[in-house]
Parts: structure tokens; C-alpha cells; sequence
């Protein structure tokens, strides 16, 4: 899988819900979405239908570009379990 998707999406994914209006939100909401656009492109493995569709959906919010944070993070967290993937630890 696509390193900065792994980085990104478990950021995406972290309480509390990022903050997509400060510049810093909108390049991770930016590099999340095209890393995850890259993935189900060009896969680097082969994705389940619900692993798609939970990038998808994600891609779909971020690419939207107002929706609120917290949706955000939720898509991205259920994005994560999907996929295996670990939400980053913000301690």
C-alpha cells in the first residue's frame, strides 16, 4: 500500500477530528485524497469491494471539500479498519 496513504489516512483517522480549515488540514485532507484516488487507480494490492468503497467514500468527503471534520474522521477511521491500517497516536 501507498506509504503516504498509510501516514495520511491514520492522521485522517487520530482524535480529535483534524481541524480541514487551517492550511496544514488542507494539504493532509489533499495528500490523503490522492494518495487514496492513486490506490484505487493503481492498486498496489488487490482491495475488497468494502475496502473501496470506504476509500471511495473518503475521497468522495474530502474532494467535497465541506464537509465537517468529524465526518472526516470517521470515514477515514472506518477507512483504517478496512484496511488494516493503525489511526496515529496524537499523545
Amino acid at each position: 500500500m501507498i506509504e503516504r496513504l498509510v501516514t495520511t489516512l491514520g492522521a485522517l483517522a487520530a482524535p480529535p477530528p483534524p481541524d480541514l480549515a487551517s492550511p496544514d488540514g488542507r494539504r493532509l485532507a489533499a495528500d490523503c485524497a490522492d494518495a487514496a484516488r492513486l490506490e484505487l487507480d493503481c492498486p498496489q494490492q488487490t482491495l475488497t469491494l468494502a475496502q473501496r468503497a470506504r476509500l471511495r467514500r473518503l475521497v468522495d468527503l474530502l474532494d467535497g471539500g465541506d464537509a465537517p471534520s468529524d465526518e472526516v474522521r470517521r470515514a477515514a477511521a472506518l477507512a483504517c479498519a478496512a484496511l488494516g491500517v493503525a489511526p496515529a497516536d496524537h499523545r
